[in-house]
This record gives C-alpha cells, structure tokens and sequence, in this order.
C-alpha cells in the first residue's frame, strides 16, 4: 500500500502527524522521514483541508479542556 494512503487512514483514524509518522514506522515499517516527506507533500497540495483538520483538533482540545476545568471547579464547589 502506498504511503499516501497509509497517511490518509490515519487521518480517518484522527491522529496528528506525530502519531501517524510513529504508527507507520511501527506498524508498517516505513522510515519516519519517507513518511514525513509524504505529509508535507499532502500539506502543500491540500492546505484547505490540513487548515480544517488542525482547527477542528484545536477547537476539540479546547473544549475538552474546557469541559474538564468545568468539572474540576463544580466538583470544588461541591465539595464546600
């Protein structure tokens, strides 16, 4: 299978391009710098849908964050 398309399913599977160059050399054996060479080539021809990605990652992250510093402080509250 093609590292293009290996990428593209960690992309469905959501993992940034971190866990996506770890997973590919651990599970198919493709050097980290052969697979990030492919990322930033993917980068360049669809940087559209590499904004959306990383944005909705980032809005994700935040409210996470958000949603879990709001238990904290419930739970605090609860507690006096």
């Amino acid at each position: 299978m093609q590292v293009q398309h290996l990428i593209e399913r960690c992309l469905l599977l959501r993992m940034n391009r971190d866990q996506c160059i770890k997973t590919l050399a651990d599970h198919a054996s493709i050097p980290p710098a052969i697979t990030l060479t492919v990322w930033r080539e993917l980068l360049k021809e669809n940087t559209g849908f590499f904004r959306e990605y990383y944005q909705c990652f980032s809005s994700k992250a935040l409210l996470r964050k958000t949603y879990y510093e709001g238990t904290k402080v419930h739970k605090k509250e609860a507690m006096w």
